[in-house]
Formats: C-alpha cells, structure tokens, sequence
C-alpha cells in the first residue's frame, strides 16, 4: 500500500474523482460500471466531485467513443453475429469524414451470445468483415478496427475471405472459415486486387498469435474452450502461420497484439496489411487523457476479472499505470480479483468475490443487482479511506 503524509488541512477524501471502469463482461458496460461506482463514491463522500469516462481500448464501447469525440457519424446495418444469427451491428466515421470505424464486439463480440452458443471451434467473425466490406463499398480510404471481448479464435480468416482470401484444404475446397477449419489448411490464396483503403488495427493486449501466451492457451478458456479444443485451436493457428509465411511471404505471428481477438490482429496485420496501434494509447491521445488525469485527485478504474491476463496492455492496467506515473493515486474495483495488489498498478483493490468464494457465480445475477452491488462495493471502499485517510 501507498503511504501518504498526514495533513491536517487536507479534505477527509479526494475532492476531485476520475471513474473511469472497462466494461464488467457479460453483466455491465463500461458507461453502467461507472454510474454504479459514482453513486457509491459520492454517499460515501457527500461533495465530491465525481468524472466519469467509459473506457476501452478496442473492445466494447471503442467505435461508440471514437466517433462521439471525433464529432463523427454512426450508423447500423443489418448482419451476423459469431453464431451466424441474423443480428444488426454499428458502424461509424470518423469527423475527419474519410476514416471508417469497426468494432469487432458490435457484431462478434462474446457478450452477446448466449453461454450454450460459445464455442470458438465454431464462431465466425465474418458478420464484422460484412461491416468492412459495407465500409469499403463506400469508399472510404482508411479504415480502423477495434479489437477485444471477440467470441473467436480463428486467425481472421473471415474477415479476410471479405476482401477476396480464399482458405483452401489439401483437396482444394475452400475451408469453414472458423477455428476448427484451420486444421484443415493447407493453401492461402491471395486476392487478385487489394482494397485501397489503408486498415489500422487497435489492439487491448500485446499477446502473440499462439504460444504460452498466444491466443488459445491465454484465452481459449475464456471463450468456452475445454483444455483439448485449446489445444487445438493452438495448432490450428501455428499452421495458419506457418502457411501465410510460406503463401504470402509474411510473419507477423509474434507481433506485439498479434494474438488479440482469438488471432484477428495477426490476420489483419497479415492479410489487410494493417499498422496496429495500442487501443489504450490511441484512446489516451484523443481524449487528452494526461490532462485529465492531472486535474483529479484520484482516480478509479475496473473491469470484471482483475487476474494475470490483465497486465497484457488491458486498459484499466495501463490506465493505473498512468495515474502513477502522473503522481495520482489509482483504485480497481472488480467482479473478481485473482492478482495481488503488490502485482497490480493500483494502490487499492476491492472486488465482488474473490477467486475461490463460494458465493453465488456474479454471471447468475443481473445487472440491476450486479450494479447496486459494485455500488455497494465502491461505498464500502470510500468509507474505508476515510475512517483511515493515512492509507490508500
């Protein structure tokens, strides 16, 4: 824990509070997670003054942002989600009129499909590659992609087969464009014509395409891999880049973000020939986001799961990292917290349920009652400091 020195003049608690939660997964959205802690603060501390900023760093929530900074342009079209259900997903461009935005959880985010339908053998994330395609017809000449919270872990096969790709087997068909249907590949066959369009790629983990920290073994699990099916999506995605390096002459398989989305930055890096950018840094420049900080005497993050995969370049992590390099306490309220703080960036962390409770699993509840709780939560945790305001 952070020591501070007493000062008798000081406000029993910070006067000014940032609250800036990721999205708690399946349960609240970022925008939901920060009302519930604001409420939480300020009965806890009557006066204080309380800013909320919904954060994402390429997942949920990105292209909502991006366009409502940019003085952008949103728009929803008709397509599919990871299950292949007809479903209809947001788009938008960008104020300076010529850069479309695609988020990979609009339309193939895990989020919306029910537990029974989570399956990353089977998922697709070809209903956003329909949002690309739809983007591209339009004719704008940059697009951005937003990765994080997919239901997928296919290499970015379907967003490929969009712009032409085809993904063919040892007899020459072409391939489920799926997990399982990578252990099936065995030939990469380019389009004839790119697009024209320049793609940026933001990423909210640094992983690799595969390895012990690649995306199978790292968060298969979470999209509702057993231990086998993980490790065989595992081989399935080394030999789609074994392939692609072979057919395209290009290896990005251990490039910083390459395993973010179930493997779709490597496939956007290697098939759209995309510049990836870290989601958190590009959110940070946009919303001036030093700055902000700066002007706060404390700050608030969160997110479902505080665990180890947190600090692969998720926001809340980077957000806490920030703070302290600005001089500014920072605080993680969580669903469930599996990392020590001593291993966090945070100087305080409260979570729901801790890793082993037996309480009752927080996906069975709702999100009205999963709110009232991180109210709840976020109270319990202002009152602490100010029965102790020597300690953080």
């Amino acid at each position: 824990m952070a020591r501070v020195r007493a000062n008798r003049d000081a406000p029993p608690f910070p006067g000014r509070v940032l609250i800036a939660p990721d999205k708690f997964k399946g349960s609240l959205s970022s925008a939901a997670a920060g009302k519930s802690i604001a409420q939480g603060i300020k009965r806890a501390w009557p006066g204080v003054k309380t800013t909320c900023l919904p954060l994402t760093d390429g997942g949920e929530g990105f292209v909502e942002l991006m366009v409502r900074e940019t003085k952008g342009r949103l728009f929803t079209a008709q397509t599919a989600d990871a299950a292949w259900r007809p479903c209809r997903a947001q788009w938008g461009v960008l104020g300076d009129g010529r850069t479309a935005v695609v988020g990979l959880t609009n339309a193939s985010g895990i989020a919306s499909l029910p537990t029974m339908l989570r399956n990353p053998e089977k998922t697709t994330n070809l209903g956003t590659g329909l949002l690309i395609e739809r983007a591209l017809r339009a004719g704008y000449r940059q697009i951005l992609v937003g990765l994080g919270g997919s239901a997928t872990t296919e290499g970015g096969i379907s967003l490929a087969s969009v712009i032409g790709y085809r993904f063919l087997d040892k007899k020459g068909y072409d391939l489920p464009l799926d997990g399982e249907g990578l252990a099936r590949l065995d030939r990469i066959v380019p389009p004839k014509k790119m697009p024209g369009a320049k793609f940026i790629v933001a990423t909210d983990v640094n992983n690799p395409l595969y390895g012990a920290r690649g995306a199978a073994r790292q968060f298969g699990a979470q999209k509702g891999a057993d231990a086998a099916m993980v490790l065989r999506l595992e081989a399935g995605l080394r030999r789609l880049a074994r392939v692609a390096k072979r057919d395209l002459g290009r290896d990005f398989a251990q490039e910083p973000g390459a395993g973010a989305a179930g493997g779709c930055g490597y496939g956007l890096m290697t098939f759209f020939r995309a510049r990836r950018e870290n989601g958190f840094q590009m959110v940070r420049r946009l919303l001036k986001l030093d700055a902000l900080i700066r002007e706060h005497d404390l700050v608030i993050t969160g997110e479902g799961c505080l665990d180890a995969t947190s600090l692969l370049g998720k926001a809340p992590a980077q957000l806490g990292e920030l703070a302290r390099a600005l001089d500014r306490p920072a605080w993680a309220l969580c669903g469930r917290a599996s990392l020590p703080v001593s291993k966090a960036p945070f100087d305080r962390v409260a979570a729901l349920r801790q890793e082993g409770d037996p309480e009752l699993a927080l996906a069975s509840i709702s999100p009205e009652e999963h709110g009232r709780r991180l109210e709840r939560l976020a109270y319990e945790m202002a009152l602490s400091y100010r029965a102790s305001p020597q300690s953080r």
